[in-house]
């Protein structure tokens, strides 16, 4: 191999090193069932999760959103979960949106202190759950769209990792490597 792809190995090795020690602190958002199978009439929910909070870390807010196909579902409402207060009791502000076909938009900001949002947090928990209703018989998958903005306690953003950047790093070290044995 000549010295600039030992160069380009090593930054790549680098930089695959920093996501891996990133992600040991990163926390996870999940969409739970990831796809289902839809039937016209049908009742369908996906239930947004959190997970891989450290001790001491509290979710204090998110923004994010969810894609679905607008031919086999339509949206009919968001149930946020108790983590991060009751809106009813004004502990918590929430908002969702179904204005962007195939597209639910949802947020939540706890009013709540640290110490009461430790007390109703785990380490995993439901952040929300949205309903739909089937419209067309089919397999929907469910996806972020979009960025994911999440915040701890006092409002300063956590890291929540990127798949598909991981995925492409560890991609091009495989490649590198193919192509340094075949130059051997």
């Amino acid at each position: 191999m000549n010295k600039l792809g030992r160069q380009l190995l090593a930054s790549m090795l680098a930089a695959l090193g920093f996501l891996a020690a990133q992600s040991s602190h990163a926390i996870f958002l999940n969409l739970i069932p990831p796809s289902v199978s839809t039937t016209v009439g049908g009742p369908v929910s996906v239930d947004v999760r959190v997970s891989a909070l450290g001790t001491g870390v509290s979710v204090g807010g998110f923004d994010l959103s969810v894609g679905f196909n607008p031919s086999l579902l339509t949206p009919t409402g968001v149930t946020f979960g108790p983590s991060l207060g009751n809106p009813a009791l004004f502990e918590a502000l929430t908002s969702f949106s179904f204005a962007t076909p195939g597209v639910v938009d949802l947020a939540e900001v706890s009013l709540l202190s640290v110490a009461a949002l430790g007390a109703l947090q785990s380490t995993a928990f439901s952040l929300a759950t949205v309903s739909f209703n089937g419209i067309a018989n089919g397999t929907n998958v469910f996806q972020f769209v979009g960025p994911l903005e999440l915040s701890d306690a006092f409002g300063r953003p956590l890291a929540v990792p990127e798949p598909a950047t991981a995925l492409l790093m560890g991609l091009a070290v495989v490649g590198l490597l193919s192509v340094r044995r075949r130059s051997a």
